[in-house]
C-alpha cells in the first residue's frame, strides 16, 4: 500500500471546517400552552429508536416536558400532531437550566432508513412553565436539510442552523446525523502562556494512513501563538510541525478560523494518536472554541459528531515529558482540524528483491522462496 494525492482539499473533520465562527446555541423560550420546537430529519439508520435527546437552556419554571416523534407534513415542511407509533414519546418530569437529557421513550420504536420525522419538544401539560430549549447550534453552515423549526404564539418559522437534537436507539448508539448534533454545548476556552495548563488542544486518529499537509482552527488571536504537531509519544514534537501565528497578520480582530499550510506535509499511521497544541507565546489571552455533549451512562454521544470519539480535547502544562503528562477530555471537542492531502491508496503489493509491486496478491513474494 502506498499513499497516493486526492485531488482538492479534505478538511477532517469536516464540519469543524465549515465552522465560521464558535459554536452558540439559539435559545427558543417555551412559556404558553400549545408552544413547541423540534427539527425535521430522516431516520439514519433502520432498526429501533429508544431515546430522545435534548438540551436546555435557562428554566425558569419547570413544567413536566414531552418528546416525541411525529410525522411530517409534506405539504407544510411542519410536524403533525401525529406520532410515529402511539409509544413514540417520553416525558421529562422536571427539567434544569443548561441540561441535556435523554428521554426515553414509552417503548423502542422501530424505525426505517430514510423516512422523514419530526422529533418535538413541547409542555406535556402546560400550568406555568418558563424555559428555554437550545433547538439549534449555531456558526455551521446552514442547511436546506435537515432544518429546525419552532411553533410560538401561533406563528411557525423554521431555520437551517444545526439542529441540536439526538436520537439514540437501543443498541446504545447515539446515531450520527449530518447537520444535527447531539445536544451539545458551546465552550469557550481562554487562558496565556502564564496559564496552567499552557497546551490546550485536539488529540486524534484516523482509522486509515494519511498525509497532512496542514491544519485549521478557530481562534480568537489576540496574542502570538505556536501550533505544536505532537508525534505518537505524546513528547515529540515532529519535525516541522511546529506552525508560528502572529497576532498582526490576521484578517479580522476577532474570532476567525485561520488555515495555515505544513511547511513539510507530515504522513501519519492509521490506528494512531497524535496531537495538535495551540501554545501561546506571551502573556495575552487567546481563545479556542469547543463543542461538550453529554453522554448518556455509557454511551459515547461524541460518536455522532464526525470523526467520532477519536478526536478529543487534550492539556498539558508545560513541556510534556511522557505521555501521562497529557490530560484528555473525550466529552469534548476543540474546533481544530487536519487538511489532508494523501490517503492509504488500499492495493496490496508484493515484495521481490526490495522492490514495491503494486495491484498483485497480498500473499506477498520474496524472491528466494
Amino acid at each position: 500500500m502506498s499513499l497516493v494525492d486526492v485531488q482538492g482539499v479534505n478538511l477532517v473533520p469536516g464540519i469543524m471546517a465549515r465552522s465560521s465562527l464558535n459554536p452558540f446555541q439559539s435559545p427558543t423560550l417555551l412559556d404558553a400552552n400549545g408552544e413547541l420546537c423540534g427539527a425535521v430529519l430522516r431516520i439514519p439508520k433502520t432498526g429501533n429508536i429508544s431515546k430522545i435527546g435534548f438540551r436546555t437552556g435557562t428554566a425558569t419554571v419547570s413544567d413536566a416536558i414531552k418528546v416525541s416523534l411525529q410525522t411530517v407534513d409534506e405539504a407544510t415542511g411542519r410536524p403533525t400532531g401525529t406520532l410515529i407509533h402511539a409509544d413514540a414519546y417520553g416525558v421529562q418530569a422536571s427539567v434544569a437550566s443548561n441540561t441535556t437529557y435523554w428521554v426515553s421513550l414509552q417503548d423502542d420504536i422501530a424505525v426505517t432508513r430514510g423516512v422523514r420525522v419530526a422529533p418535538v419538544i413541547e409542555f406535556n401539560s402546560f400550568v406555568a412553565g418558563n424555559l428555554n430549549i437550545l433547538k439549534e447550534t449555531s456558526g455551521f453552515s446552514s442547511y436546506g436539510f435537515p432544518y429546525s423549526f419552532k411553533y410560538i404564539g401561533s406563528v411557525w418559522s423554521f431555520s437551517g442552523n444545526a439542529s441540536n437534537f439526538g436520537l439514540e436507539y437501543d443498541d446504545g448508539v447515539i446515531e450520527p446525523i449530518t447537520g444535527l448534533f447531539p445536544a451539545v454545548a458551546g465552550v469557550t476556552i481562554s487562558w496565556d502562556t502564564n496559564d496552567n495548563p499552557d497546551r490546550r488542544g485536539l488529540r486524534f486518529s484516523l482509522p486509515y494512513n494519511y498525509r497532512v499537509s496542514g491544519v485549521f482552527g478557530v481562534i480568537g488571536l489576540d496574542g502570538d501563538a505556536d501550533i505544536e504537531i505532537y508525534d505518537s509519544d505524546g513528547i515529540t514534537i515532529i519535525p516541522d510541525g511546529t506552525i508560528s501565528l502572529d497576532k498582526d497578520i490576521r484578517g479580522r480582530t476577532n474570532r476567525a478560523c485561520f488555515v495555515e499550510p505544513l511547511k513539510t506535509p507530515i504522513e501519519l499511521t492509521k490506528d494512531t494518536f497524535y496531537r495538535i497544541a495551540i501554545h501561546p507565546t506571551t502573556g495575552t489571552t487567546i481563545v479556542i472554541y469547543a463543542l461538550d455533549v453529554t453522554d448518556d451512562g455509557a454511551n459515547e454521544a461524541m460518536n455522532a459528531i464526525d470523526g467520532g470519539v477519536n478526536f478529543h480535547y487534550t492539556t498539558c502544562d508545560s513541556v510534556p515529558a511522557a505521555e501521562g503528562d497529557w490530560t484528555n477530555l473525550l466529552t469534548r471537542r476543540p474546533l481544530i482540524g487536519l487538511i489532508i492531502d494523501q490517503l492509504d491508496d488500499g492495493l496490496p503489493y508484493n515484495v521481490v528483491g526490495g522492490a514495491e509491486i503494486v495491484g498483485q496478491s497480498t500473499a506477498g513474494t520474496v524472491e528466494g522462496d
